[in-house]
């Protein structure tokens, strides 16, 4: 099946995207790509896309990554409502003891319990 996705080119923190018609079995890294159908550059968020390829692709039955879906509805290529975009969050040390609060008292009472044990020996 194909998928048209993002594929990202260009420098560290200065990327560039291509927009590109990809088997969905492999990785836009790969290079395995079937045809490159635009350009996204999203500081400037300058866009250049083939409309007519891309119609093409959707047509062979193409379907789309979320991204790369919002920007085809900004240059008007699907009409529609922009889909939101999924993404991930790292979890920092916060999150993971406010997940996890019962974890934290335990391991308060265990301490107690060892200053305890450590006081009655003495």
């Amino acid at each position: 099946m194909l998928i048209l996705r993002f594929q990202k080119v260009g420098k560290k923190k200065d990327y560039t995207y291509r927009v590109v018609a990809v088997d969905s079995r492999f990785s836009s890294k790969s290079g395995k790509v079937k045809e490159v159908l635009g350009w996204w550059q999203p500081k400037t968020d300058q866009f250049s896309l083939d409309k007519e390829r891309v119609n093409y692709w959707l047509k062979q039955g193409a379907q789309v990554s979320d991204s790369c879906y919002n920007l085809l509805v900004k240059a008007t290529v699907i009409s529609g409502p922009k889909r939101p975009i999924k993404t991930k969050t790292k979890k920092t040390k916060e999150k993971q003891e406010e997940s996890a609060p019962e974890q934290k008292e335990i391991k308060t009472e265990e301490k107690e319990e060892k200053t305890e044990e450590k006081e009655s020996q003495s």
